[in-house]
């Protein structure tokens, strides 16, 4: 880096630091999510969530305080940039990795949909005559479940 961290502004120190910690957080999370371990993804929800708002309001600060960091100089802007580019790197890779881990959980459940599916049976109804119907042949045999009717309506 360019100049050590604690000759920098408070507001600029403040974004680093909370870059870096949401950095380190991102990258936990996607090694979770590699290694699909759902309850420490869990876990980490509410520091994620507290460290990209924190992230968020000090960006914020220093856009409204752009002047006075300017006036600190080019090593101080390109720290911060570089903290705000690593974070976003990170959270690319992240929204990748959180994609995937998504895809594979919804397949995970549309085949266990599917196998619960696949042991129902296919009820038929009756005819207006009360009759039950008879199935076409190019159709399963249909079987007919029993059923109550409320006569409170």
């Amino acid at each position: 880096m360019a100049s050590p961290t604690n000759a920098l502004p408070p507001s600029a120190d403040t974004l680093i630091s909370v870059a870096a910690h949401l950095v380190v957080c991102l990258e936990k999370e996607t090694a979770l999510l590699i290694d699909m371990k759902m309850q420490e993804i869990a876990d980490l929800a509410a520091e994620k969530t507290e460290l990209v708002r924190n992230f968020m309001l000090c960006v914020r600060n220093a856009r409204e305080q752009s002047a006075a960091l300017k006036a600190v100089g080019a090593a101080v802007l390109q720290e911060i940039e570089a903290a705000i580019l690593k974070v976003e790197e990170v959270a690319r890779r992240n929204a990748s990795a959180l994609a995937s881990a998504r895809k594979v959980n919804e397949g995970v459940m549309k085949a266990i949909a599917d196998a619960l599916n696949q042991k129902r049976v296919a009820a038929a109804g009756y005819t207006k005559a009360g009759a039950k119907p008879q199935p076409l042949a190019k159709k399963a045999a249909y079987t007919y479940q029993p059923m109550v009717l409320d006569e409170r309506c």
